[in-house]
């Protein structure tokens, strides 16, 4: 069996709770990812590394110098040429997997669009890079809508939180939060910043929950909100 997996996905397939019929329902696999931030670029780089088979990233802005710091799909030459985020990462993802389908859309979801962008026919998952309140409370209520698995994550200074949410099975983020908390309430990344770090933890624990959702390992998914502070050395699941 292991001889018909990719030498590009042989230690990743070795590992028992995926193996090979795990690596093949991942290649077989959609998954969307909103935003590509920090945490969207490095989960979507960790994705196809993966060898989930369609990647769709959405993103409407520009690679500016200051996600260099963070952004790891992203270049200077990216910044050079003001690159849109979605059209760098599809370059860029292609090239680290070319054995992968990457689809970069330049597009501000809303929802006017959001059933056209994340079609419930063909994603997998949805994967949560996005910045703001408004965007996360449309992409809850459009997945738990139509069954559709997702997985909140944000980040700003040293603190991070994620939660794996599916829809029927774990609590929505609506369950946690009634309403969105009003705009400017909430620190950025521009007013607190950021440590790269951090950024790395969320997306890889995100990831790692995709992995565990996408090969049908339901019974591993953390159905809790974790929190983490870096530079205080908190780690907290609730």
């Amino acid at each position: 069996m292991m001889a018909e997996i990719s030498d590009r996905y042989s230690r990743q397939a070795r590992f028992a709770p995926i193996g090979p019929q795990g690596q093949k329902r991942l290649g077989s696999s959609r998954v969307t990812v909103v935003g590509c931030g920090a945490l969207g670029a490095l989960s979507a780089s960790w994705l196809a590394r993966a060898g989930v088979g369609h990647l769709r990233i959405l993103d409407r802005d520009l690679v500016e110098e200051s996600n260099l710091q963070r952004q790891i799909l992203f270049d200077q030459e990216d910044v050079r040429r003001r690159l849109p985020k979605a059209v760098a990462a599809e370059r860029h993802l292609g090239a680290i997997n070319p054995e992968i389908r990457v689809e970069g859309i330049v597009a501000d979801l809303n929802w006017r669009n959001i059933g056209t962008l994340i079609d419930p026919g063909a994603c997998d998952l949805i994967l949560d890079g996005t910045d703001n309140f408004e965007t996360r409370f449309l992409l809850n209520d459009h997945a738990v809508r139509h069954t559709i698995p997702w997985i909140y994550g944000a980040c700003v200074g040293s603190y991070g939180i994620t939660l794996p949410i599916i829809p029927g099975k774990t609590p929505c983020l609506r369950c946690l939060l009634a309403t969105a908390p009003p705009p400017g309430s909430t620190p950025t990344c521009d007013q607190a910043g950021i440590l790269a770090a951090v950024a790395g933890v969320i997306a890889s624990h995100q990831t790692s929950e995709a992995l565990k959702i996408l090969t049908g390992n339901l019974e591993k998914v953390c159905g809790e909100l974790l929190t983490v502070d870096l530079w205080e050395n908190r780690w907290m699941r609730t």
